[in-house]
């Protein structure tokens, strides 16, 4: 570099002594447009900087796309009072939705609220691990799934509202875009959960597969269990969704709505004071379209859950209610997985396996129409076909 200074200084001498800019260029292998360059600067610096031979930023002094002061006070302000409430979480999600309860418009976008908290010297808060980690034995999960082909669905509550109404929430996910949809319960009886389930998919559409934990809200309660299922499960036969059920204490199988979940609790729910099951509802469906539509998820390389939605939902028949009977049609899935005593426990109904199937996760196919059994193996062979006492009655 300082070579370089040297040069500009010669060429402004022999300028400055009658030499032309174009031989002078030529001998310092310059163009004649960097010499009368050069020649400028220090007729500007009036012989007073001595350093008008440096080199100088072209950076902006200002730049336009600079967050403006206020709101970078507001995000760091908002971001101040989650971190005062315990339960909250103060991610860029929950800042803006905070911002967004603020009046703040337009909202802004996530990588302005990191950029800064980061300008701030805010630590990000940790990240929870974002899988599973498998301790060697393969599973027969749902492998990258497209959107709309695969829903989780879970159920949270009871909460409690001020003033001491109780409810429910009713959480479903879409894992290949992360869109999400619920509702509002009031009640826990199996045709109202069947409802709910219709309303949300008449917001998402219908998947192919919707995956639940084995509660009874889902499955069904009546004894004997494995005969009888609830209306949740005869609703997704009717409309040709395969309802599937993970392995007995394993939640970490519905992963995706599990982390939803914690985001709407403590994002969402733990923020505000809710004076009415409809003041929830109003609030909950503007926050349901507030994480679709903001929400930057890294699985899908920073999109939201409404950019990777770019299909045609399959929809709902119009005038459509729960089924108050088991269809005769379609099959229900069971993922379970064999211990050393080698059953299979569907809801009740055990099943003794062969032995070299032990420390195995399996896959029971309950076809409603035959009323039959077939299980399989992670490699899709057939280990056990067998009849299946179900009963049309719902539990």
């Amino acid at each position: 570099m300082s070579d370089e200074r040297e040069l500009r200084r010669e060429a402004v001498r022999r300028r400055l002594a009658g030499e032309p800019a174009a031989v002078i260029a030529g001998d310092l292998g310059r163009t004649t447009r960097w010499v009368r360059k050069w020649v400028v600067r220090h007729a500007e610096s009036s012989g007073s900087d001595h350093n008008w031979a440096e080199s100088r930023s072209r950076a902006p002094h200002e730049s336009p796309n600079r967050t403006a002061p206020e709101l970078e006070a507001q995000i760091l302000d908002a971001r101040e009072r989650l971190v005062g409430n315990p339960r909250a979480q103060y991610g860029a999600l929950a800042i803006q939705w905070e911002l967004r309860r603020l009046g703040v418009d337009p909202i802004p976008p996530t990588r302005t609220v990191e950029r800064v908290l980061e300008r701030a010297g805010v630590r990000r808060p940790q990240r929870a691990s974002s899988k599973y980690v498998s301790k060697g034995r393969p599973y027969p999960g749902v492998v990258d799934p497209v959107p709309g082909q695969f829903q989780q669905i879970d159920m949270v509550g009871p909460r409690h509202l001020f003033g001491a109404a109780k409810f429910h929430m009713m959480n479903a996910i879409d894992v290949g875009s992360h869109r999400a949809a619920n509702t509002v319960l009031s009640s826990l009886r199996p045709p109202d959960l069947a409802d709910s389930l219709l309303q949300i998919w008449d917001q998402t559409g219908l998947p192919t597969i919707a995956q639940f934990d084995n509660h009874a809200n889902f499955r069904g309660a009546i004894q004997p269990r494995w005969k009888y299922f609830s209306p949740i499960v005869a609703t997704c036969l009717e409309l040709g969704v395969t309802p599937r059920f993970i392995p007995i204490r394993e939640p970490w199988r519905n992963g995706v709505i599990e982390r939803f979940n914690n985001v709407w609790d403590k994002s969402f729910f733990r923020t505000e004071v809710f004076n009415s099951l409809e003041h929830l509802s109003a609030e909950n469906n503007a926050f349901i379209e507030f994480h679709n539509t903001h929400h930057r998820y890294s699985a899908h390389q920073g999109a939201s859950p409404n950019q990777m939605w770019t299909h045609e939902p399959r929809a709902l028949p119009e005038r459509l209610t729960p089924p108050t009977r088991l269809p005769r049609k379609g099959q229900i899935q069971v993922v379970r997985f064999i211990r050393s005593n080698r059953r299979l426990d569907l809801f009740g109904k055990r099943v003794l396996l062969p032995e070299d199937q032990t420390h195995q996760y399996v896959t029971a196919l309950i076809a409603v129409r035959a009323k039959t059994i077939t299980v399989i193996n992670l490699n899709g062979e057939i280990i056990h076909n067998d009849h299946f006492g179900l009963s049309r009655e719902l539990g």
